[in-house]
């Protein structure tokens, strides 16, 4: 059966019970006595409690086992001759008895299959066995006078004791584990065993049968108690319960055919079987707890000496050092010590014992271990140095084994943690070491675990985004403005971890904490634990924002349509990248330029005429042999393009290179200069023929000034004499004029002056043209030579109707320079402002100063000037369209010389106007530091 594996019974197990209780129950009913209506003895009733015990856990199993018992048992006592109301009595009576004593027996505290293991199993199986037996004498003794089955109380008692003998006899055969002899006896051998199960048998079956088999010896019954006592105290619970059930088997049958102590005719027949099986019960109750109550003793001193062993081997092979202390007066003292604790203390076992702790042991802090356990009570750990080994530290575990009084035991536990010291100082250098490396690394580095939370940054992080430690740690990666948009790429990064050890690059934007955009580009990788798994995750991100920058630059560059050709070439003289515009200005695409040798784009009858040669090693290494001395100018070459046409290029060789390498390559800049150089040409031709044109424009010129100053000076001697003559006229001096002649010589006077005053103006621009003007130095004070030119302009506005403001300041104005000239230059911008204003109109004249300058402002309501004709405004000879077509009278020299005045004194001159809206001229004249 499965109980020696402790298994609920399967459905073949299950059946076969069943049967065995049809069997057994019809011969109990077959065999009970003529005399008796109910059997003596009944083991179905053991095998029906051993089969509701062992059922499969479920109400629903438990019912159909329930519902199979009462059928079974049924018609075994259907078919062995009862009525069929007997017959249905007992087999629910029957079943009612098993599932009370089987239930109790499956309420035990372990789940699983119930089982005999200790005293408690025994007693739950009394209480079920008379629980079981007490439900179907309570049923009888209300049933067995319906059913015509004897006295009540006779029948039931004669039940209740059959029926707990054969639950008491057969369930422990069938719950007790099964366990061989081998595991019982091992100690003395198997054929010892076998020798004395041999023995104690044949003596349990001659004392059974001294006493059954013969009359009259009640006296002795207890005989075949011995040797069941002697199974019990040595075969063990499982022999001894086989054998009572054998034992039981025999008694039953002895006594019912009338042999045996307690077959007697004064007893009678019902009586003497019921005396039996109280007998048997008596029995099982006296031997089969001794043997339990043993085997579970045997069973826990094997546990002991087991543990025992356990603890002595793991002592003497353990790899962690050992030693037993006992505590006495004179401290803690070595007892015994490990092979382990003597290789870590350098000392054999025998030089150990006897000595004190401290004496072996250096344990770290005030106070002794003595001290210390006292302190604690219970235990106590920590660290210490091996006496005579400086370099060696353990760690110390101390736990009491026993607690007496005299001398307590202590387990001490060295663990050997050099190493584990050595390799602690070498990974805190090798952390201060990797700290230092990432705060001296100029680029950003993120630290993460496998969640992707932030566990460590670096110090250039906090300086490139302006994050500190304190923003980004603890924080997933994604949720950073550092991460890429997307968290596609870092949970690929943890999920699908690379293996193959490469970093992983990518390129993303990132944003500071200012807000500024940046382009990282990422490396990342994974730290592997030394089983390979990944433990934590390095971003390393580079600041490539301003290369980017650069790179696109220069990739425009390179494609934007421009007219310069550019061509990188490498340390041979092989193009490596052109521009569009060398394609552009070769008419060949790129593809197709890029391996070349440099000197195949030259002409070679030119580089043969030039450098001797047409090889293009030679020529290149003749073209780059002085670049990195000194800077070569450009130098115009015949460049042959795609189509074999031959273009004239303006181009300069530079080599190229960086702090690593002195020379990477060389690079080209070429300017198409056919058209241009073909210009040039013409342009030559026609500078010479200018050139000799000016020359002849500057004698003409030359001529000119000559010319006019000559006749300004000749026409000045006659018109003075004319003017003279005619004031003597005007005034009477000669003769007195007539009325009519009056006007005559007033036009006479006016236009000799007019005259004068432009032979004057052509000598000073004569002279300014020709340099021989001398400027006096002098100092000149503006406000009172504004004065003067108020009162030289009184003459002017009589008979004109203008209103005529002066502003001046109340103190010098003081500046550097030719007062008459300055006073022209008053005179003539005040004499306009009255000239071309008409009556009604407005001038005003202010002076006022500036730290540094004087500020002289005319303004009038006049006629103004045009704004398209104010370029020529101070030129020679400019006369507004505004003037000519009013006809007001002018030479168009006053604002010419104004000007030229004013810029030879440090000053300058401005004007604001427009056709018909009046005319405002500011003059500025440095003051006299």
């Amino acid at each position: 059966m499965p109980t020696t594996s402790r298994e609920h019974l399967s459905g073949r197990w299950t059946v076969l019970l069943l049967v065995a209780v049809y069997a057994v129950g019809l011969g109990s009913v077959v065999l009970r006595p003529a005399d008796n209506p109910v059997a003596v003895w009944w083991p179905a009733a053991g095998l029906s409690v051993a089969l509701v015990a062992l059922t499969r856990p479920g109400r629903r199993e438990l019912a159909l086992v329930a519902a199979a018992l009462v059928v079974v048992t049924g018609l075994s006592n259907l078919t062995g001759g009862r009525p069929w109301e007997v017959a249905v009595f007992f087999g629910f009576a029957n079943t009612a008895e098993a599932l009370v004593a089987g239930l109790v027996l499956r309420a035990g505290p372990t789940p699983g299959v119930p089982r005999l293991a200790d005293l408690r199993d025994l007693l739950r199986l009394v209480v079920g066995t008379v629980l079981g037996a007490g439900t179907i004498a309570l049923l009888l003794l209300a049933a067995a006078g319906p059913l015509g089955l004897g006295v009540p109380t006779a029948v039931s008692r004669t039940v209740f004791t059959s029926h707990a003998a054969a639950v008491l006899l057969i369930v422990p055969a069938v719950l007790l584990p099964g366990r061989g002899l081998r595991a019982q006896a091992s100690p003395r051998g198997l054929s010892t065993v076998g020798v004395e199960l041999m023995v104690q048998v044949v003596v349990t079956g001659l004392a059974t049968a001294a006493v059954f088999a013969s009359d009259d010896v009640l006296s002795l019954t207890f005989v075949p108690l011995v040797p069941l006592v002697w199974a019990a105290l040595r075969l063990g619970p499982r022999v001894t319960a086989v054998e009572l059930v054998v034992f039981a088997t025999t008694v039953t049958v002895l006594t019912q055919q009338g042999t045996g102590p307690f077959a007697r005719d004064a007893l009678g027949q019902v009586a003497a079987a019921g005396i039996a099986q109280a007998y048997l019960a008596c029995t099982v109750l006296l031997t089969l707890p001794l043997a339990v109550l043993l085997h579970e003793r045997n069973r826990l001193f094997d546990s002991v000496q087991s543990e025992r062993q356990l603890f002595r081997a793991s002592f003497t092979d353990s790899l962690v050092g050992q030693l037993l202390l006992r505590q006495g007066r004179d401290g803690l003292r070595v007892a015994e010590a490990n092979q382990t604790a003597s290789a870590l203390l350098d000392r054999s076992a025998d030089d150990l014992t006897g000595l004190e702790f401290s004496e072996v042991v250096d344990v770290d802090g005030a106070g002794g271990l003595a001290a210390r356990l006292a302190a604690s009570g219970s235990g106590w750990r920590g660290q210490g140095g091996v006496v005579g080994r400086p370099d060696a530290r353990v760690t110390i575990a101390v736990s009491p084994i026993s607690a007496g009084e005299d001398e307590p035991v202590w387990s001490v536990q060295l663990l050997d943690v050099t190493a584990e010291q050595r390799a602690h100082r070498r990974l805190e250098e090798a952390e201060k070491l990797t700290s230092a490396t990432l705060d001296t690394t100029a680029c950003i580095i993120l630290v993460t675990d496998l969640d992707a939370r932030i566990v460590r940054i670096n110090a250039a992080t906090t300086q490139m985004t302006g994050y500190t430690e304190s923003d980004l740690v603890g924080r997933r990666l994604w949720e950073t403005t550092l991460a890429p948009d997307s968290g596609q790429d870092l949970e690929s990064l943890f999920l699908w971890p690379n293996r193959s050890g490469s970093p992983v690059v990518r390129e993303h934007d990132a944003v500071t904490l200012d807000g500024e955009r940046r382009r990282i580009l990422w490396s990342n990788n994974m730290v592997r634990d030394p089983e390979g798994m990944p433990a934590y995750a390095v971003l390393t991100g580079v600041d490539v924002t301003t290369e980017r920058a650069s790179a696109g630059l220069v990739t425009h560059l390179m494609q934007a349509s421009v007219s310069t050709a550019i061509v990188g070439l490498d340390a041979r003289g092989r193009i490596s990248v052109v521009n569009s515009g060398a394609e552009h200005l070769l008419r060949r695409e790129s593809v197709d330029l890029v391996g070349l040798p440099f000197a195949m784009l030259l002409d070679a009858e030119q580089t043969r005429t030039r450098l001797g040669s047409t090889d293009h090693d030679t020529v290149f290494a003749a073209l780059s042999a002085s670049l990195g001395q000194e800077e070569q100018p450009s130098r115009d070459w015949w460049w042959v393009d795609g189509e074999g046409e031959r273009r004239v290029v303006s181009m300069t060789l530079s080599a190229t290179g960086s702090e690593v390498s002195p020379q990477i390559g060389f690079l080209c800049v070429g300017r198409d200069v056919t058209d241009q150089r073909r210009a040039q040409d013409l342009v030559v031709a026609a500078l010479e023929k200018e050139r000799t044109a000016v020359e002849r424009l500057q004698a003409i010129d030359e001529a000119k000034n000559e010319f006019v100053s000559t006749v300004s000076h000749e026409l000045r001697t006659p018109v003075t004499s004319i003017v003279g003559y005619t004031e003597l006229l005007q005034d009477g001096t000669l003769v007195a004029p007539d009325t009519a002649q009056v006007p005559l010589l007033d036009s006479i006077a006016r236009n000799g002056q007019r005259l004068i005053v432009l032979c004057n103006d052509l000598l000073l621009l004569s002279g300014l043209d020709s340099g021989d003007i001398s400027w006096q130095a002098e100092d000149v004070d503006l406000d009172a030579m504004l004065a003067e030119v108020q009162r030289a302009t009184d003459a002017l506005l009589v008979g004109r109707e203008l209103d005529v403001s002066w502003e001046r300041p109340s103190r010098p104005v003081v500046a550097v320079g030719d007062g008459s000239q300055l006073e022209r230059v008053l005179l003539n911008l005040v004499g306009n402002a009255v000239k071309f204003t008409e009556d009604g109109g407005v001038v005003r004249v202010r002076l006022e100063t500036t730290p540094a300058e004087a500020l002289l402002v005319v303004s009038d309501t006049g006629i103004g000037i045009p704004v398209e004709e104010q370029d020529g405004l101070f030129e020679r000879f400019f006369r507004s369209s505004t003037a000519q077509e009013k006809a007001i009278q002018g030479t168009g020299l006053g604002l010419s010389i104004v000007s030229s005045v004013v810029q030879a004194h440090g000053g300058s001159i401005a004007v604001r106007s427009a056709h018909l809206e009046g005319s405002t001229f500011t003059v500025r004249l440095p003051l006299k530091a």
